[in-house]
């Protein structure tokens, strides 16, 4: 898994890269290793995760939906795998990186803030793009999402990771850009082996906090 680290170091400012690659970040690859979680499949998705990543826990598998969130109940982080169309010829990143900048802009409160190019993700090419708008509920979130072509669909994935707006400072942004990547490393086609986390329960209504 060195390659992906190595691009995440790229992708991070140049002030970032001791802070995110010096050897406390590779304590905490070596720790999240040791604390990898079980297989967790979807069909509907075509979509695995090899393990799933620590710190993850499975929100929701149910139909052609797969919903991560934050293990710490103080994070309010939820990541939501997505499919884009299928598409008759080649799919085009750049162009897609493009339309979502068109998409954030066009929200309430739309700030596009950027997008990186990463090497050596296990699927292949990947871009990714954050932005910043305002919810259904009118709450300021960011949205970090990771886009890449499905492994064995001739479609766009996305991994679409959303949260509140944190505060203005670059070592958040790592640290989501991190926690991104932990999951990125474990994508892969369904149908492989190994022990599967079972889909989660449906949440009774009255039973909601």
């Amino acid at each position: 898994m060195r390659p992906i680290r190595l691009a995440l170091c790229l992708a991070l400012a140049p002030g970032l890269v001791l802070a995110a690659c010096g050897p406390k970040a590779e304590d905490t690859t070596a720790a999240a290793q040791s604390a990898l979680g079980p297989r967790v499949e979807n069909a509907e998705l075509g979509l695995a995760l090899a393990h799933l990543p620590a710190g993850f826990e499975v929100e929701t598998n149910e139909g052609g939906e797969l919903v991560l969130a934050r293990s710490d109940a103080q994070d309010p982080a939820r990541l939501t795998f997505e499919l884009g169309p299928v598409q008759s010829s080649g799919v085009n990143l750049v162009e897609r990186v493009w339309e979502e900048k068109a998409r954030i802009e066009s929200l309430p409160d739309g700030q596009y803030r950027g997008q990186n190019e990463l090497g050596g993700v296990p699927l292949g090419t990947t871009f990714t793009s954050r932005g910043r708008f305002r919810d259904e509920a009118g709450e300021r979130v960011e949205e970090y999402r990771a886009l890449l072509v499905h492994p064995t669909q001739n479609r766009v994935l996305v991994l679409d990771f959303e949260y509140p707006v944190p505060p203005p400072d670059e070592a958040e942004k790592s640290h989501r850009l991190e926690q991104l990547m932990l999951v990125l490393e474990q994508v892969e086609p369904a149908g492989g082996g190994g022990e599967t986390e079972p889909p989660a329960e449906p949440q009774d209504a009255a039973s909601t906090s």
